[in-house]
């Protein structure tokens, strides 16, 4: 045996030691946790700073619940590490110093991603996710800890960052008019019953810009595209898990129809009408609520007798001027239960630097609250002490006053282009230039603060990936929960 083979054995070897170790100590502080009352549990957790609370929290399997809830982290998904090598002499004995995380030691091949902590104002931290996968799946879904994520291959699977479970969702071919061929490359979409069921058994409208004309008789995906063009957003119930929980499946515009299953059916997913398309939903009050590209709010509910998911409509449809229908549309809910809408508006200016290119896209909210009493959507430019992190993920509001890095009246935002993120990825593309005469769309893709009050982008959230070359995968909202 060579001398640098020997050294690397010996190095692997102290790697399983150390993890060893860990578990053990791990073993210990779990056993102490547990003789703590539980009443010291909370005061200890909220002392703590956030990677140690996560790490703390994952003991307190008993009181969980007691624990004051995180506000969402920004998680940036990271590649696997590889085996650590001095510069100046990689066959060294020498060991670098571990960094500190909540998880145990990571081995070569184990992924490490980055949260920050907007809490903390924006503190940085590595998070270890053995086995997850992140960096090669796009997260299209965060409800209360859980993600939901899309591979090159169209699976769909559920993960938890925080205890590292997983579990798979079912496939999407268990539509009954979505099939795969080509072991697994392609995905084919029968049309004429797709339509039936999109439209709810009447034909398309004349006016319909995607189904109104002439229908072809397939349309095919490849594997990769699935994540481009028909997967957009998934929302699981509250509090879900991998053996209850009910799930919503958002496809892109022009599939448009929802799709629903659950940990007990067994059946797969069921695809629901809508006629205007449903472009997002959150779980609310023991039902799935959605808005629809049109400004429709529905409560989806499933029929005991048929088996399928039906809509009613549970607000007013939201009216938009002449010019300014939103880029985008989320449903959020309000410390205090009441519904909001959230408008994402993209806004062409002239660029008041001269030297740089003539125009620019800037990013601006409108949040809107529903008035029951009232049965209307008022328009709001003070939220109070609330604030929303909104993205195609998930959207969720806190109380600020309970987070001191969190700012009040404000809209954090992600990069909610994930089709776009897909195809640029899908062609290499690396680098994301503009014509002169094009907009600058740099704050679309950005990771930012927007003040409701001020009317503007008053911060961008480092990501450790400049304007010109966008992260991949996008970036998430997660809250990290053990229960």
């Amino acid at each position: 045996m060579t001398g640098s083979s020997r050294r690397r054995r010996d190095q692997r070897h102290r790697q399983r030691h150390r993890a060893a170790e860990a578990a053990r100590r791990d073993a210990i502080v779990k056993a102490v946790v547990e003789r703590l009352p539980a009443e010291l549990h909370a005061d200890i957790h909220r002392r703590l700073p956030f990677l140690r609370r996560l790490a703390f929290a994952s003991v307190c399997t008993a009181t969980g619940h007691m624990l004051r809830p995180e506000a969402p982290w920004l998680l940036l998904p990271g590649a696997a590490t590889k085996e650590k090598k001095k510069a100046t002499n990689e066959d060294s004995d020498e060991e670098e110093p571990e960094e500190e995380t909540a998880t145990p030691p990571v081995t070569a091949g184990e992924e490490k991603s980055t949260v920050l902590s907007m809490a903390e104002g924006g503190s940085e931290a590595p998070l270890r996710t053995p086995g997850l996968a992140l960096a090669d799946r796009v997260i299209i879904g965060s409800t209360d800890g859980w993600l939901v994520t899309a591979d090159d291959r169209g699976a769909l699977r559920m993960a938890n960052p925080a205890t590292f479970a997983e579990a798979p969702l079912p496939a999407i071919t268990t539509i009954p008019f979505l099939s795969s061929t080509g072991g697994g490359s392609w995905f084919v979409v029968d049309v004429e019953p797709f339509v039936r069921v999109r439209f709810g058994g009447a034909p398309p409208p004349v006016d319909d810009e995607d189904w109104g004309a002439s229908l072809p008789r397939t349309y095919t995906l490849t594997a990769t595209q699935m994540r481009q063009k028909f997967y957009r957003k998934v929302v699981l119930s509250s509090t879900p898990s991998p053996r209850s929980y009910d799930a919503m499946l958002i496809p892109d515009r022009y599939i448009g129809a929802p799709a629903f299953t659950t940990a007990e059916n067994g059946t797969g997913w069921r695809m629901a009408p809508s006629i205007t398309g449903v472009e997002d939903a959150i779980h609310h009050d023991g039902r799935f609520v959605s808005v629809s590209y049109a400004g429709d709010v529905e409560a989806w509910q499933l029929d005991a007798t048929t088996g399928e998911y039906a809509s009613k409509a549970v607000a007013p449809r939201l009216a938009f001027g002449d010019g300014k229908h939103p880029r985008r549309k989320y449903l959020a809910a309000s410390p205090h239960g009441r519904l909001m809408a959230v408008l994402k508006h993209a806004v062409v200016e002239e660029n008041e630097h001269v030297y740089r290119r003539s125009k620019v896209t800037r990013v601006v909210f409108e949040v809107r609250v529903l008035d029951a009493a009232a049965g209307r959507w008022k328009a709001v430019a003070d939220i109070g002490d609330a604030a929303l992190f909104v993205g195609v993920n998930g959207t969720v509001c806190v109380r600020a006053t309970e987070y001191p890095g969190v700012e009040a009246g404000c809209v954090y935002f992600t990069d909610d282009e994930v089709g776009e993120a897909c195809l640029r990825r899908a062609q290499g593309v690396t680098t994301v230039r503009y014509g002169y005469d094009e907009a600058d769309e740099t704050e679309l893709r950005a990771t930012g603060v927007f003040s409701l009050k001020e009317g503007k982008v008053t911060q961008r959230i480092a990501e450790k990936s400049d304007d010109k070359q966008p992260r991949w995968p996008p970036a998430a909202w997660f809250t990290p929960s053990f229960l």
